[in-house]
């Protein structure tokens, strides 16, 4: 896991973090104030993207998994990589936190159906700075497909 300069990422992943946020105006959050986009990359080369969704009971949906939602509603399972960006009515996010626990999880299970080891990219409110990390760095030893006992052949296309 490594924070680097927005600056020095690559131009692809300068355009999908850029394909993130153009979306996160979208983010339904009128509680908290707190938008969270998130932009796929997968092994088709396609984008999928996803604003988060709060209610007022505080229920609701995490930017990744909205994205991923988006993804496999298209029949599409392999993820090549993930970027996330973040912003505030009320503070410049600094902090690079990554995807929730649920989102990790759900994330892993398409990490280990394709067996790929894909980046997040999570960026500062600013894109100045950038944590990367791999999804095993953030959930490792996940639980998932190889423990059970699913019919998967479908979706590894």
């Amino acid at each position: 896991m490594k924070v680097i300069a927005f600056k020095k990422l690559s131009k692809d992943d300068q355009n999908l973090i850029n394909e993130a946020e153009k979306i996160i105006q979208n983010a339904y959050d009128p509680y908290s104030q707190f938008y969270v986009s998130c932009a796929i990359l997968t092994t088709k080369g396609n984008i999928y993207k996803g604003v988060n969704i709060n209610t007022c009971a505080y229920g609701g949906i995490c930017a990744e998994r909205a994205a991923l939602s988006s993804m496999v509603s298209c029949g599409e399972y392999g993820i090549k990589k993930i970027v996330i960006i973040s912003k505030s009515d009320h503070f410049k996010v600094k902090i690079h936190s990554g995807p929730c626990g649920i989102c990790r999880q759900m994330l892993w299970e398409f990490a280990e159906l394709y067996k790929t080891n894909f980046e997040i990219l999570v960026s500062d409110s600013d894109k100045k700075k950038v944590m990367i990390s791999t999804i095993e760095e953030l959930h490792p030893k996940g639980f998932g497909p190889r423990l059970c006992f699913g019919k998967y052949r479908r979706y590894l296309k």
